[in-house]
Formats: C-alpha cells, sequence, structure tokens
C-alpha cells in the first residue's frame, strides 16, 4: 500500500502500559520516576491500579518515551515495562484521558492485550506501518533488556542531554573518564536503538 500524499487529520497517539517486577521493588523508588518521565513528555496521563499507566504522547516523542522511561526505570532496579501504543482518531477528549475515547484508545488497549510475552506492539490504521515497526521495536526492546544499571543510567542521561558530547555526559554522570561512558553506551546498542527510534518516529510523522 502507498503512502498517503496527505496527512490524516485528528490523529493522536495513545499509550498503555504497566511497570514489570514493581512488587519487587519500593514503590517510593519508582512511582516518583514513572510520573517524571510521563511529566517530561506530556501533561495528559493517568497513573491507575499502582503500577499502570496511560498518556497521550506527540508523534515526535512517542518511541524516545518507552526506551527513555526503561532506563530510568532500569536505573533503579530490576523493572522493566509493558507497551501498547495505538494511533487513531479520538471521538471525546475529556479534560482526563481516563473519560476520553476513540480509535487511538482502541488500538492502544488491544495492542497491550495482545501483547503475551512481548513488550511493545503498536497498532495503528496502517498495517503497512505497523508490521516493519513492530519487528524492530520487538528488537530494539529486546537489546535494552540487558541494560545494566549504570548503562540505563548513561542511556537515560544521554536521552536527556541529547546535545551533550560524551565528555559532557561523563561530566554529567560523574564519571572520570569519557571513555567509560562511550563503552557503557556502546555495550547498550543506544546507537542502534536510536535509529530505530528515529525511524519509526519518522514514519509515523509522515502519516500524522
Amino acid at each position: 500500500m502507498a503512502f498517503r500524499d496527505t496527512k490524516e487529520e485528528n490523529m493522536h497517539v495513545i499509550i498503555v502500559g504497566d511497570v514489570v517486577g514493581s512488587r519487587h521493588v519500593q514503590a517510593d523508588k519508582w512511582l516518583p520516576v514513572l510520573s517524571d518521565a510521563l511529566r517530561r513528555y506530556t501533561k495528559k496521563f493517568d497513573i491507575f491500579r499502582g503500577d499502570s499507566f496511560q498518556a497521550e504522547l506527540s508523534p515526535e516523542g512517542c518511541f524516545a518515551f518507552v526506551f527513555y522511561l526503561k532506563a530510568r526505570l532500569r536505573s533503579i532496579g530490576p523493572l522493566d515495562i509493558r507497551i501498547g501504543i495505538g494511533v487513531g482518531e479520538i471521538d471525546y477528549q475529556d479534560d482526563s484521558i481516563k473519560n476520553s475515547n476513540g480509535q487511538a484508545f482502541v488500538f492502544s488497549g488491544e495492542a497491550f492485550d495482545a501483547l503475551g510475552k512481548d513488550l511493545i506492539a503498536v497498532r495503528s490504521p496502517w498495517t503497512e506501518y505497523d508490521e516493519p515497526v513492530n519487528i524492530m521495536l520487538d528488537l530494539a526492546m529486546e537489546l535494552s533488556g540487558k541494560w545494566t544499571v549504570n548503562m540505563a543510567e548513561s542511556v537515560a542521561t544521554a536521552i536527556e542531554n541529547p546535545q551533550a558530547n560524551q565528555k559532557e555526559l561523563a561530566e554529567i554522570l560523574k564519571r572520570k573518564h569519557q571513555s567509560q561512558v562511550s563503552t557503557l553506551l556502546n555495550k547498550a546498542h543506544f546507537a542502534q536503538i536510536s535509529k530505530v527510534v528515529d525511524y519509526c518516529t519518522k514514519e509515523l510523522i509522515k502519516r500524522c
């Protein structure tokens, strides 16, 4: 199927997810991290049932958010995330996201419910987009699942400071040598995961 010549109107990105392993880490350690990460990317979110969350994100930031949140959580312990991403129209938008409704909400819920052993899934009106994106995101999540605390901390800092060079990142992280940061980012496959995020984001923006 060919790309559309014009962007879809009223297209939104809704995510629904939960924190994996939350019962093994004290809530006062991970809950503020979850809230802070959400606030960094959106003002429209809700945290419910303790470790579940829902948010509306921009097409430009939704995939970066996924790996930023994962990096922040893995920086504090053996935590992970499961996320369903829905792209579509919103029929009714309330001040509270939990009271809003529409295709994007339905798709995000369906994507999340169908995860099984996977950690991430995207559902949109465009199957030609969903298929390759889901394969790439699944692989990227597999790579990020091997992050140690130090790797995750380095990734989170790199995402927070996109213009910083490795020397500056080393200073922020209080590392003596910038080579330490380089090694950690390489082991974390940060460059490869960033390419996945950039590709998925670019292709989504074309359609929204």
